[in-house]
């Protein structure tokens, strides 16, 4: 009797290997037809992808579909220019999707990325490359057919994503690399908690002036969406710019033509040690080594909307009194510290942005700046 319930198991075990193994033979036609039916239905620009793999074990019990070389291309007047790539983009989904019929979206509960670039460019005349949705399908009402793909999604992931932003008029660069991010919640819900993590590096030009340079960034964020309103509201949240720890409260709406900023931030701490933080790391050393005395804090507020032609207003402003500091291997300390400066917008314009420098000054040995 044994002899027979281990054979019947072996066999058993046997089909369900060679199902899976089989599976993904049987199934990459159907999902190939399906991601490049979704795209195209969505965007009018060129679409290419390398491949499209399916895998029952990578991610077993779920199945695991991977687009390899994933590429938008920029129709006129972006002729050739390249929106976005992917060199890989990793979709999961319960096996029993897979049985869906041609009529049924295909569940997508969690979603990857990897080495990727996306490029957000203005032109002359203020037209971004990004609007690639196809026109008619803009205002077009549903037909009440299923889309291909739904997102029921629970957890997603980037890593190592170049983002480049470039406006021909302002002659303002962004560039943040090396993103890796990742966020869990129950896309399922309308209104959830996004528990997220981000690190980058962040670089600005603006008019040939570099204002930062691969600036490390940190932030760790909870954040309530509210997906039917399009508001992301800062829960709880700790931000590094460097060695700068900050704070954020407030929140960011999507609007049709931009957004709308309601935000403040703090440093948590008010140490002078947070004025080294600024500095990069490979130039400042390592922190915990420096003997510090006396007060650093900034403090802001950021309150309007964002659109190709405005900016929110701004509040920042950067404080330091009779502070000093030393490092451990050098002769001196820099003493008498203080800072009362404050960086303002007051309409919404780049432009009408200004510094009040209201007072820089310290003192090395007998030597006194004063600004």
């Amino acid at each position: 009797m044994l002899r027979k319930v281990l054979k019947w198991t072996g066999i058993i075990l046997l089909v369900l290997i060679i199902a899976l193994v089989a599976a993904p033979f049987l199934f990459k036609g159907k999902i190939k037809e399906m991601i490049a039916k979704a795209i195209n239905e969505q965007v009018d620009a060129k679409v290419a992808f390398e491949d499209v793999s399916l895998s029952l074990f990578k991610s077993f019990p779920q199945a695991n579909v991977t687009i390899d070389k994933l590429s938008i291309i920029n129709k006129a007047p972006f002729e050739g220019d390249t929106l976005v790539y992917m060199g890989e983009l990793n979709l999961k989904m319960s096996i029993k999707e897979l049985f869906k019929g041609d009529g049924e979206a295909m569940n997508i509960e969690s979603l990857s990325t990897k080495n990727g670039v996306i490029n957000v460019l203005f032109n002359k005349e203020g037209v971004g490359n990004f609007d690639i949705a196809l026109k008619d399908e803009k205002d077009k009402p549903s037909d009440g057919k299923s889309k291909p793909f739904a997102l029921t999604m629970k957890d997603y992931s980037i890593e190592n994503l170049r983002f480049q932003y470039y406006d021909e008029r302002s002659k303002i660069r962004m560039v943040i690399d090396s993103l890796n991010h990742e966020g869990k919640g129950n896309f399922a819900q309308s209104k959830l908690d996004l528990d997220t993590k981000t690190t980058a590096k962040l670089t600005l030009d603006m008019d040939k002036t570099n204002y930062m340079r691969n600036v490390a960034l940190k932030l760790d964020a909870v954040l309530g969406l509210d997906l039917d309103k399009s508001i992301y509201t800062f829960k709880d949240n700790k931000a590094m710019i460097n060695q700068l720890p900050l704070e954020f409260n407030g929140s960011i709406a999507l609007l049709e033509a931009g957004q709308q900023y309601d935000l403040t931030f703090k440093t948590p701490t008010s140490s002078f040690k947070n004025f080294l933080g600024l500095v990069p790391e490979a130039y400042s050393g390592n922190l915990a080594s420096v003997k510090t005395e006396g007060d650093f804090s900034i403090t802001g507020k950021v309150n309007g909307v964002y659109t190709e032609t405005t900016v929110p207003k701004f509040n920042i402003a950067i404080a330091s009194n009779n502070a000093s500091f030393k490092y451990p291997d050098l002769p001196k300390s820099v003493e008498n510290i203080v800072i009362d400066t404050k960086i303002i917008n007051e309409t919404g314009t780049l432009n009408d942005t200004y510094v009040n420098l209201d007072k820089l000054s310290f003192r090395i040995d007998q030597d006194v700046f004063d600004a």
